[in-house]
């Protein structure tokens, strides 16, 4: 399994969980940066982008992901 079918399967997993949760509002929100596009353009949210990385960690450590060139981003808990 290569780099890209992991990050996939995170994203799979990922939109089905915030929405499952119904936690869009709080993992997702409008990207200022593409603001008056004429496509809606959204951005993680740092909780957001904490969830995704645990997730996506979590498909590497399931198949046992080999690749020394890329690491997950690591994220500090955040306070609620």
């Amino acid at each position: 399994m290569n780099l890209d079918q992991v990050c996939n399967i995170a994203d799979s997993v990922y939109w089905e969980v915030i929405e499952h949760l119904g936690l869009y509002d709080v993992m997702v929100e409008e990207d200022p940066d593409h603001a008056g596009s004429a496509i809606r353009c959204t951005k993680n949210t740092e909780k957001g982008e904490e969830l995704y990385y645990l997730i996506e960690q979590a498909v590497m450590n399931a198949i046992d992901y080999q690749d020394n060139s890329y690491t997950c981003p690591k994220f500090e808990p955040t306070e609620n």
